[in-house]
């Protein structure tokens, strides 16, 4: 078995091995990992935050929660985000009471009231002046923003096709120092085989499909700087291919 190479391994195998997790197949073969990636511009940001406040009395609280969800709703509004993309959980209440073991009697100390949002933009310029008021707002935790593609499908699929192409090349170059040359790929995943690497003895590799975006939780402090929209976001697609070699 030759030494583990990156990204692929390869395997000529023309008997099987009671050493083995289970039979493998009784021809030659390669066995590669294509990848390819892209790093391209977002055209759309999904964002999520909570309102939130704790009051003795939950009536007030109630009403904070009810004022600064309005408030962000026309903030929203103003910046380019349809309500068909703005989604809300319903009101959570939490009673805060006194820790247990305190030698004190049982008591109510307050609520905790919580609403959360999701929305999306599809204006990526409005961002910044959403963030801002957000930040800056009382009430509101938890500032999440994650930015992607709106064709993400499309371009995942053109990042399939060029994975699988990799993978054709790498069993190529592989193969040609034993004179030899891949043929039909036997076998092909997007998702992990059942741990094939390691059930023909190959060590314990499994195929990825892997699509990322940034992401970038807020603070209170957040600086201009970190308002800005990310100028391209990576993605990428990994396969595995099983090929023949003759």
């Amino acid at each position: 078995m030759t030494p583990r190479l990156p990204h692929c391994l390869l395997g000529l195998l023309l008997f099987a091995s009671a050493t083995f997790a289970a039979d493998i197949p009784d021809y030659p073969f390669v066995f590669v990992t294509g990848k390819a990636d892209i790093d391209t511009p977002p055209d759309l940001a999904v964002c999520s935050f909570t309102i939130k406040d704790i009051e003795h009395d939950p009536g007030k609280a109630n009403a904070t929660v009810d004022a600064r969800l309005k408030a962000v709703l026309a903030v929203l509004s103003e910046n380019d985000v349809a309500s068909s993309d703005i989604e809300s959980s319903n009101l959570s209440k939490q009673i805060l009471s006194n820790e247990y073991g305190d030698k004190e009697p049982a008591q109510i100390r307050g609520y905790d009231l919580t609403r959360s949002l999701q929305f999306k933009l599809r204006k990526l310029v409005s961002l910044a002046a959403i963030e801002d008021e957000l930040i800056g707002a009382a009430n509101v935790e938890q500032i999440h923003c994650q930015f992607d593609r709106t064709d993400r499908a499309a371009i995942e699929a053109d990042l399939l096709v060029k994975a699988l192409h990799s993978a054709k090349q790498q069993g190529d170059h592989l193969a040609e120092p034993l004179g030899r040359h891949v043929t039909a790929a036997v076998a092909v995943s997007e998702t992990p085989f059942e741990s094939i690497p390691a059930a023909f003895g190959l060590g314990d590799q499994s195929a990825v499909f892997v699509s990322v975006s940034a992401a970038r939780m807020f603070k209170k402090s957040a600086s201009a700087d970190e308002l800005l929209v990310p100028a391209t976001i990576h993605m990428s697609v990994a396969v595995n291919v099983l090929f023949k070699m003759d």
